[in-house]
């Protein structure tokens, strides 16, 4: 199950919000070694504003092992503010409908047969989350085989690859119909429905 939470919203999830910034902390810093903003072992950016929505797997003992970080179009993003020039055959979005995705994540001391599902279930949340909220797709930057491995048909590449961050990346645009991984569902098991906001009103999630 995928929980998704705000700064708004991160309340009714113990310690999630600070748990995601842990394991980015080790995927990006730690692993990776990139140069990302950091404090006593949390990693955090410019775009963990109130407007992000943070979808998380959780292990039993309630720790971030998998994470998506969804923004809407409309106001600053990674893509528009660092590399517009991976777009080309199109303008850069600046639509409510159309989500970016970053800090995308998996936690690889998770156990294989477990971690295998993760980032599945957090493209179906993706998927479902947008069509609560209406979406018509997402965008984000990734390398190219990581993607199309998952999703088969539908993704439209906006422009060449790049070396960024140390790995060759290229973006992409995923309208939401085409973001089910639909045969890795079928091969693991996931179910049609894997998105939980948890036990916040609604007008708290429409603030979020």
């Amino acid at each position: 199950m995928i929980e998704a939470f705000s700064v708004a919203t991160a309340h009714h999830f113990q310690d999630a919000m600070a748990s995601q910034a842990r394991l980015r902390h080790e995927v990006f810093i730690r692993r990776r070694k990139l140069d990302h903003s950091s404090w006593r072992g949390l990693e955090f950016d410019e775009f963990d504003t109130p407007a992000a929505t943070y979808l998380v797997w959780r292990d039993r003992e309630r720790v971030v092992r998998g994470l998506a970080r969804l923004l809407r179009t409309t106001g600053p993003y990674m893509l528009r503010s660092y590399w517009p020039q991976l777009v080309e055959n199109r303008d850069l979005p600046a639509s409510s409908k159309i989500f970016e995705v970053t800090r995308v994540c998996v936690d690889k001391r998770v156990e294989p047969v477990i971690r295998q599902t993760i980032f599945p279930e957090l493209l179906c949340a993706i998927q479902e989350f947008l069509l609560l909220d209406r979406g018509i797709g997402m965008i984000g930057v990734t390398r190219e085989h990581l993607l199309a491995h998952f999703i088969r048909s539908g993704v439209q590449w906006l422009g060449p690859t790049r070396l960024i961050e140390g790995e060759m990346e290229r973006a992409f645009f995923v309208p939401t119909q085409s973001i089910r991984p639909t045969w890795h569902c079928e091969k693991l098991g996931i179910g049609s429905n894997v998105l939980a906001f948890g036990p916040e009103t609604a007008s708290e999630r429409n603030a979020a």
